[in-house]
């Protein structure tokens, strides 16, 4: 667990709606969303101290997004990983669904 030449993987979960990045089997983190058909709501993500300071956040969100990408679907990133990660990625920027994300954040 302690190579940081590991290569990380993440698995969708979607009965506990949640992706898990892991190394070498062990998870290290989690992006935990809501779903209403093909919009999917991220609202918290968190990686374990353990795995911290080696872009796993990253690897997880990029995962993610390219997996909710693949299958047709939207965003609305009111985590703030996830919102902050996207900024910076503009290329990820068509998956938000803006008039969702204003909706929720008004409310």
């Amino acid at each position: 667990m302690n190579d940081s030449s590991a290569t990380p993987t993440v698995t969708h979960d979607p009965d506990r709606h949640r992706y898990v990045v892991s190394v070498d089997g062990v998870p290290l983190g989690t992006s935990v969303y809501s779903r209403t058909g093909d919009l999917f709501i991220f609202v918290h993500t968190e990686i374990a101290p353990a795995g911290e300071g080696r872009g796993l956040g990253s690897v997880l969100v990029r995962e993610a997004l390219d997996d909710v990408s693949g299958r047709g679907g939207r965003i609305v990133p009111l985590c703030p990983f996830v919102a902050d990660w996207i900024e910076r990625h503009p290329e990820y920027r068509h998956l938000v669904d803006e008039q969702m994300t204003a909706a929720y954040r008004r409310s």
